[in-house]
């Protein structure tokens, strides 16, 4: 079940996604709440930054050329876990 700050987020992602705009997601807070793969050491939050950043950067270049209601599905499946991804929304639309 959705709690109501979810709910928000859900609807405000979804909006931007019919609307054209690719939806803003905080990439520090989307990396905070990756799990950590047992074993790994360094730079992990680095890394996902850097990559969050690049599929950011991608989806910019390619937002418009998905169809709306790909778009729409995708920004909703990405938003499941509660902390939207850009990796998890590129990868979504490239499939």
């Amino acid at each position: 079940m959705f709690r109501p700050a979810g709910l928000a987020l859900i609807l405000l992602t979804t909006s931007a996604a019919w609307g054209g705009e690719l939806p803003r997601y905080n990439i520090e807070a989307t990396c905070r709440a990756a799990p950590t793969l047992a074993g790994t050491t360094g730079n992990t939050d680095q890394n996902c930054i850097r990559d969050e950043t690049q599929a950011r950067s991608q989806l910019g270049q390619q937002w418009s050329g998905f169809d709306a209601r790909r778009r729409n599905e995708c920004v909703q499946e990405a938003s499941l876990a509660g902390t939207p991804s850009y990796v998890a929304l590129l990868t979504c639309l490239q499939m």
